[in-house]
Parts: structure tokens; sequence; C-alpha cells
């Protein structure tokens, strides 16, 4: 896609100010169209304004780091209002939980922390001695974040907005949009109407930073309805500033820290508590959301800086816990109560990126909007102007507004906000599952309710819109795979290790949640060649079987954008099928069309992914009873796939058979009519060969637990690396060109994809979490990190999937890895610790 020449910007809040900037600073003409009399009249006027290093994933600490970063800058040239006393997360006595989390956060830090300003565990008296405040009888340590606080938002702001005019951005003021429609005008896409103006703006791309209003913006633009899913609500959010508190005037006129006390996360009253002039403002995120369903599409328009009525009873169970954190908090009065609306989706992330619609990017929703607009503008002002994101970083898993379908309804979004917001400070534990919104969740796949009747213990996944079975327990196993709050010791593993040993040794039958995408066109063939990395799969006539392959897609720059296995549907090349991720559908389809826009290619896309169901069985047993339901699998090469009509007898029920398997071991993939899903499942469970070979369900921890060893890759293993680092030069063509083939600059790489084993004691197998940084016991350097891990089927050990560091990492040296306060020895794997099977039965 070619850069934005002309872009209009909706909303002036710190969003729009922000990406406003980027893209004027690279001599993009732009107009920012804020509907009220002045900027900030929405959500960021009353925001409380904190900023941090700290995050709770890596991923989005880069993010925090980047913007305090770029917020520094700005203040020491143009005084944004940025106090920087630093930040402290009070980890209370008793709570083992968190303790454990407090550790791991601490770990993961290493990967993204600004080296100056490391993110430490601190003890009881060193938080003592830094907020001489607080009662620390209830504390049992801290976690310090040295170098953040608090910025005055508006000031921020006007700032960035006033930077942006001068590099030429255009800023109008009571320009409410009324209607966006297509352009008719050569080279713009859209026409967009401004109350009182008699002629609309053209331009070629909209960035939609309304806030609290975008949910309305993206319905306003043709299509959007339907292509832009924005699962996102006003909420009411409410802080109270006291009365000058004595003891806070006496040292910042002391001077201790600086003139200015650190904030405080009080993670067991879940509120922050930052210095505010000589006072405390104090933030609860309380035990009640108030979701806005009466604004579905945000306040009506005349809502310009205006608060909600406050309610302090909501959070007086939060302000009396704050008080016994910080005792002279209840010695004064409050003389200020906030309750502002803010936008949030139900995951509290941010929607940044592009979308279906071409030209149309969102930067909106953004909860945590002061701490992230800044980094987050530099990153999507990297996709538009580059056409993907920046080299070292991919946040598509968190912020891409496209991680969400139209599966996603409004009571879903509802319960899940609720649910994330109420638990904004609550311990979060790997495989925790929590339940929000379960009832409120559509099923696209009929064979859902068959599984349950089998056991089959659900897991959600985000953005598919459905639950898929994680194990599978006998009737009477009290086993909820739902709101678990254990870091080790799963009720569920010994079911899923059993489920995985009986695939390795006879076979397993499982549900696979994949998308489908079908490829047509007189230049399918061409597109193929294009879009993916590998020797395209031949079949020629008179061959009946369908020719597959692994491959990738990468980006102009060789990046790996997504995994495919592709199947050449007939001789002529004009038809293919895609096999993928389900959670990354959207994000795929997205991609190849504007890919195909880009060269100008005659071809044709659809998703099949709710259409299509795929059912997966393997193990050494899996030929023999896949024969025995229908002897015409038999012969079925590795890597080929053959229809067979009226499958098992079924009269009009026809199936797709691949002879791969995720799994690594011998197996089968069935994709059939979703509709026909509890036909054919049946079909197989009562079949003889099933009896015979002892067929088994398993669930995607069982799978997990198969593939890992094989060194098979899930979308986060590729961690958006360049195709010389992620570990798929086996699948690069050596012999034709592909979107991002580097002919001329050799690209030295910086990180190499690669196999550990974790020496992890009893009960811990399943425990190590993705971005968790493996560092050199010499001198503590970040040499390694893991992206996905599980418990090896065949090995028994904790076997972790990553990236070494190529300028530090030397095979040879002691390592460890940091998880949840152990240090447990790592060690590198030269090749994957299984064999795949390619037998043909």
């Amino acid at each position: 896609m070619a850069p934005p020449k002309n872009v209009v910007v909706v909303g002036g809040g710190v969003a729009g100010a922000t990406i406003s900037r980027v893209l004027a600073a690279k001599g993009v003409q732009v107009t920012l169209l804020e509907k009220a009399g002045q900027l900030c009249s929405g959500a960021t006027w009353h925001a409380a304004g904190l900023v941090t290093r700290f995050a709770g994933s890596p991923k989005l600490k880069k993010i925090h780091v980047r913007s305090l970063e770029l917020m520094t800058e700005l203040h020491d040239k143009h005084n944004v209002g940025l106090h920087t006393p630093g930040s402290i997360r009070i980890i209370e006595k008793g709570n083992e939980g968190r303790l454990r989390e407090a550790h791991q956060h601490v770990a993961m830090a290493k990967l993204f922390d600004d080296p100056m300003y490391p993110t430490t565990m601190i003890s009881r008296d060193e938080v003592a001695a830094l907020h001489p405040l607080l009662d620390t009888s209830d504390v049992e340590c801290g976690v310090y974040t040295p170098y953040d606080g608090d910025v005055d938002p508006t000031s921020l702001t006007n700032t960035v907005a006033r930077l942006a005019r001068e590099d030429g951005a255009k800023v109008r003021y009571n320009a409410e949009v009324t209607k966006i429609e297509a352009s008719n005008t050569p080279g713009m896409r859209f026409a967009v109407h401004v109350k009182g103006d008699d002629q609309p703006i053209e331009c070629d791309t909209i960035v939609n930073a309304a806030g609290l209003w975008s949910r309305g913006v993206s319905d306003m633009v043709p299509g959007g309805k339907e292509k832009l899913s924005h699962p996102a609500f006003v909420i009411e959010h409410q802080y109270a500033i006291t009365d000058v508190v004595p003891q806070v005037r006496a040292l910042a006129e002391s001077g201790h820290n600086g003139g200015r006390l650190p904030v405080l996360r009080d993670l067991k009253g879940s509120s922050y508590i930052r210095q505010e002039g000589h006072g405390f403002l104090i933030g609860p995120y309380e035990n009640q959301c108030i979701v806005r369903t009466d604004m579905p599409r945000g306040p009506p328009s005349d809502f310009i800086m205006e608060l909600f009525p406050d309610e302090l009873s909501r959070i007086e169970e939060n302000l009396m816990l704050g008080m016994e954190l910080v005792p002279c908090l209840g010695e004064v009065g409050f003389k200020t109560v906030v309750n502002g609306p803010t936008i949030w989706t139900g995951d509290s992330l941010a929607r940044v990126g592009r979308t279906q619609i071409p030209g149309w990017y969102d930067f909106n929703s953004l909860t945590y909007g002061i701490a992230q607009s800044l980094g987050l503008s530099e990153y999507l002002g990297h996709i538009m102007l580059e056409g993907e994101q920046p080299k070292d970083f991919d946040a598509s898993s968190n912020f891409d507004p496209l991680r969400y379908g139209p599966w996603l309804s409004d009571s879903y979004t509802v319960d899940k906000i609720t649910e994330t917001y109420t638990h904004n400070n609550a311990v979060v534990y790997n495989f925790e599952n929590r339940s929000g919104g379960r009832e409120n969740m559509t099923h696209p796949y009929p064979l859902h309710d068959t599984l349950a009747k089998h056991g089959a213990k659900f897991g959600a996944y985000g953005g598919a819109g459905c639950e898929v079975p994680m194990v599978f327990v006998p009737e009477d196993a009290d086993i909820d795979f739902h709101d678990q709050k254990k870091f080790h010791e799963f009720n569920w593993a010994p079911y899923a290790e059993a489920e995985a040993e009986h695939a390795l040794k006879k076979a397993g039958f499982a549900y696979s949640s994949f998308s489908k995408i079908r490829v047509t066109g007189k230049d399918a063939k061409s597109f193929m060649g294009l879009v993916t990395t590998g020797a395209l799969p031949v079949t020629k006539a008179p061959d009946t079987d369908m020719a597959c392959r692994l491959t990738y897609a990468t980006t102009p720059k060789g990046r790996v954008q997504t995994e495919f296995t592709i199947c050449r549907m007939n001789h002529e090349g004009d038809d293919w099928y895609l096999v993928g991720g389900r959670d990354y559908v959207r994000q795929d389809m997205a991609w190849l069309l504007q890919q195909a826009d880009d060269a100008k290619m005659d071809v044709q896309m659809k998703d099949l992914t709710d259409d299509v169901c795929v059912l997966h069985v393997c193990g050494p047993n899996s030929g023999m009873i896949m024969a025995g339901v229908d002897e015409r699998v038999k012969g079925l090469p590795f890597m080929r796939a053959r229809t067979i009509e009226n499958f098992g007898g079924l009269e009009g029920v026809n199936a797709d058979i691949f002879r791969v398997s995720f799994t690594g071991e011998m197996g089968y993939e069935l994709h059939f009519p979703s509709e026909k899903g509890p036909e054919i499942h049946d079909l197989i469970w009562n079949s003889q060969g099933a009896k015979d070979g002892e067929l088994r369900h398993i669930g995607s921890q069982a799978i997990d637990s198969l593939r890992v060893e094989k060194g098979f890759k899930f979308r986060g293993d590729l961690d958006f690396a360049h195709y010389k680092e992620a570990g798929i030069m086996p699948f690069v063509s050596k012999k034709r060109d592909f979107l991002g083939k580097d002919h001329e600059n050799a690209v030295k790489p910086e990180r190499l994809s690669a196999m550990f084993t974790v020496d992890t004691p009893k009960g811990w197998e399943w425990s190590v979490v993705h971005d968790t940084p493996i560092t050199r016991v010499s001198d503590g350097a970040v040499v390694a990190y893991t992206t996905t891990s599980s418990r090896g089927a065949i090995t028994g050990k904790t076997v972790a999937i990553g990236y070494t560091l190529c300028d530090k990492f030397n095979p040879d040296d002691e390592m460890v890895i940091e998880t949840f306060g152990y240090k447990w020895p790592v060690h590198f794997e030269p090749k994957p610790l299984g064999e795949v099977n390619r037998d043909v039965y």
C-alpha cells in the first residue's frame, strides 16, 4: 500500500495530537478535526496522567518505556508538566500469588527495560525510605520502577499539537464530523463531511482517534458496521483529590525524593495513589464497573469537558484500604471528586493499526492513553508510512483492531470490560482463563456441544470467537478450566499428559481450531508465489491427490507476517486453500487483500473459517482407524490431500482428508462442512477401528505438548522476526523471488530461533511463560528469551521455543531462567527433540 499523502485525523485528544505530529514530521499533509472549541475535550483533560515504564507483559512494557523516553525529551525541551519520582507496586504480606507474580514481572522486565532505570524488587525498609508516609506493617516488599510518575495531560496534548502545526499539520476546531462517504476524486478515498461546511474534506487516509466517540465514527465509513468490529464502551472511572496533607507538604519542602513522593500502586486496595500538589490523588478500580450501555456510540456530541455525578460510596472500600496503607490520607477531606468518562475494550488494550477498509486506521479506545500514546503513535506511524510494524517490534496481538471480529457481541463486551476493570490489580495467573462473558459467547462450530458431552473442558480463544477443548476429563472429575488461580501443579495437567502419551502410543482424536481461506482467480498461482516463501506445491495431471506445503508469508522487508499450510486444489493453479491460525484470520485476510491490491492481481479471497470444521486423528494407530472408516484414505502420502465423496458412507457428506499433523506424529486432518461436525465425529468415534485402535479424545494442551518437541511453531514463536532469523529456512525457496526476499543487502541476523529445555521441578513443567528472558549465570546478561513453552510429551521435560541474541549467546555458557521467584537451569537444544513421522499407511 502506498504511503498516505493526505490524512484526516478525527479527534483532538492525546491520540489524535500524537499521531498528527508523527505524520506531519514526515511531510504528510494532515488535518486534525476536533468537534469542540479546544483540544482535550473528551477523556484526555480529566485523566490522572500516570506514566510508567512498568507493564504486565514485555511488549506492553516496551511501549511504556518508549513513551516515557519520548515524553522526557518533550519535557526537557517544552516543559509538559512531567514529574518523575518513580513508582512502587506494593506487595502485601500473605499473598503468595502476588509475590510470585511480582518476581515474574521483575524477571520479564529485563527484556525491554531501560538499562538506566531497571525495574527492581525492593524490601519493606526500602519502600518506607522512599515513601515515609506508608504504614508498612502489612507490606512484604515492593516492585520499584524509577523515573516514572505523572504528567499534565492537557500540557502534553497541546504541546504535541503545536509541534504538529509547526510541521505543517492543520488543526480545525468546532469541526464535528457528521458523515463519511467514498470519494469520487482520483487519488482520494474518502469525503469527510464537517458540520457547517458546504464541501467535504477529501483525503486518501483517515485515522479514527475519536476516543469516546470512536465507535460512532467507525459506523460512518461505508462498510464500517460490517468490517470495523469495534467492541468498546464508555465507562465511569472515579478519582478523588484530598485537601492539603501537612505531612506531604513537609516532605516536599524538605526535598525528600526530589520534592515529590513516588506513585503508589496499592494492589490490595486496587488504587493508584500519587501526589497532587501537597495532597494526594487516589484513583480506585472499584469492585463494580459502570458501563454506559446507554451510550453505545459515545456520549452526546455536546458532551464537552463534562463529568458524571460522583458516587463516593462506590469506591468507599478502596478508599478505606488506601487509608490503611497511607494513614494520613484519612486525616483530611476530599476537595475534589472526578467521575470521568473513559473508553474500554474487553481486554483493556487499545485499538491501533490497519483495518479491512483500505486507508482506514484505528488509533482509539486507549484505556491508558497518556502512558501509551507517544509510543503507539510512533508504532502506528511506521505501519502507515512503511506498510508494516517496526523491525524490532510487533504488537499486533496486543493492539491490532482486527484481533476481534463481528462475533463479539455487545453483551460479551460489557461482561468482559466489567471483569477486566474490576480485576485491574488482581493477580494474573498463567492458564487462568477468566470466564467473564462466557455465557454470552457464540460457538461458530456445531461440534462444540458434542465435544462437551465427551468431557471437553474449554478455553476461550480471544479473536477466534470460539472455545477450544483444552483437556478431556471424566464426568466425575472436578475440573473447570476457567478462573484457575495457580502458577503450578495444575489439576488438569495429569489428564493432558495422559492424553499426549496415549496419542504417542495409540491414537488421539482432536478438534483443530484453524483458519481456512480460499484464494481463486486467474492470477492465483502468481499471487501465491508472491506472498509465500517456499516452493509452491505441484499437483500434476492425472494425479487426483492435491499437493500441500507448509510455508510462510513475509512483509516487503522480509519479516515473517504469518504461517500457512497451503494446498493446490487443482492442476491449473487457480484454486488454493490456506490453513492458518484462527485467532489471526482477520489480520491475515487484511494482509492478503492489501498485497493483492498493491500487486494489481486478479484474485478473489473468501474466509471459510466458520464454514469448514477440522477434526484431527493422530498417533501410530491413526492410519488403521481412518482406513477402517473409509478405505479410500489408504495410501495417502505425507503432505497430500484427497477429496472423498460420501465419506464413510455418509450420503452427501464430502471431506478433504489431509495427510498432515500439527502433533508431528502420523496423522490426518479431516476438513468438512461445519454443520456435519457431529455426524462425522460420531462416525469416527463409533467405528470399529476407533475401538480396535483405542482412539481417545485429546485437547490442545496435549497437542501443544507433542508439537513443541518437534519444533513446530505457533504464531507467537515467529515474533515478526526476519525470515533469516525465524528458523524457517527449510521453507524458503532459493530458486524464486517472493515478497521481502533480500537479494542486494544481506541481513545480518540479530536473533535466531532456538529450542531450550528447562530443569523445572515436578509440578512446574507447564509454568514457563512467553517473553521470559534467559540469562547468563556469569554476568546476568540476557542472552535469549522464550516465545512459547510446554511440557514435552516424549521427554517429560519443560521445552521452550524462543530466540537467542546473536551478539551475546554462547551455547556453552551456563544459563538460567528466572520464573516466579525461582532460577532454573536452561539448556540449548541444537535440534528438535522429536522426529516428524512421514509414514504412509
